[in-house]
């Protein structure tokens, strides 16, 4: 809608992860580096937190770039508050591209006959467990645990990456046996105020900006709504551009930025 208006290729501030526009923030990219490492290594399960709208998702999607596609399968699951029979289901069906019906025995058997012959084929098997914290039910969380038992003679057949709210701390640590198998943790901490600034160029820049488009003072503006979380930041940046669109203006100020949060919370 905009885009002609800002002298843009595409839209800067989509609220849906684009792993194309992926911001290497210094947590960002520490992030990723741990991941990868743990996947490169089959060091069992990695445990990524962070609040709503930091950047998780981003992350993951991200590793798709660092992943050669021949070595690895890479799968994600986003609704994963499932009972446990279900959710080995839902991980057929990701990995293998079906879920026929049959007891939980038979599905076990499958999924563990497709990581051996990953295995075999020289295919490391990677599976992302979006929204974990949403996982009420200890025998979930247990049957991902139970997966870590497939095991050749010196690594793990299968890389679990939890993502979740900072909840899935509390539910994990009721569950010991999962808990030690957690090699690595981090929790993605919200961009300062500078990364904040980084984070809006990067993004226009992204989108085909060739000239600066909003304000110092409009920046201070958004960081003190958005608190530094990327999803706040696309939302309310996005507002912005619409609204000065319609008031014709050649650069976000702070009033603007300060009617667009008004706007959001109306």
């Amino acid at each position: 809608m905009y885009l002609e208006h800002w002298e843009l290729e595409k839209t800067p501030f989509g609220n849906v992860p684009a792993r194309t526009a992926f911001y290497r923030s210094p947590q960002h990219e520490e992030a990723l580096r741990r991941l990868l490492y743990v996947i490169e290594h089959r060091k069992g399960v990695a445990m990524l937190t962070g609040e709503v709208g930091s950047g998780k998702t981003t992350v993951i999607r991200a590793l798709f770039d660092f992943l050669d596609e021949e070595q690895y399968q890479f799968q994600i699951i986003s609704n994963p508050a499932l009972q446990p029979t279900d959710l080995v289901k839902a991980i057929l069906l990701a990995l293998v591209g079906n879920a026929e019906n049959g007891s939980k025995t038979d599905l076990l058997d499958r999924l563990y006959q497709h990581l051996h012959q990953n295995a075999e084929n020289g295919i490391s098997t990677v599976l992302a467990i979006d929204e974990a914290h949403v996982i009420g039910n200890q025998a979930t969380l247990d049957e991902l645990r139970m997966l870590l038992n497939v095991q050749s003679d010196d690594a793990f057949l299968i890389t679990l990456i939890l993502l979740g709210q900072p909840p899935l701390l509390k539910n994990i640590s009721d569950l010991q046996p999962l808990k030690e198998r957690i090699s690595i943790k981090y929790n993605l901490e919200p961009l300062d105020l500078q990364t904040t600034l980084n984070y809006i160029v990067h993004r226009l820049k992204w989108a085909g900006a060739s000239r600066g488009i909003f304000s110092r003072e409009a920046i201070l503006a958004l960081y003190e709504f958005a608190e530094g979380l990327p999803l706040r930041i696309n939302n309310l940046c996005d507002r912005c551009l619409l609204l000065g669109l319609m008031r014709q203006a050649r650069m976000i100020d702070s009033r603007i930025v300060l009617d667009a949060i008004e706007d959001m919370e109306a």
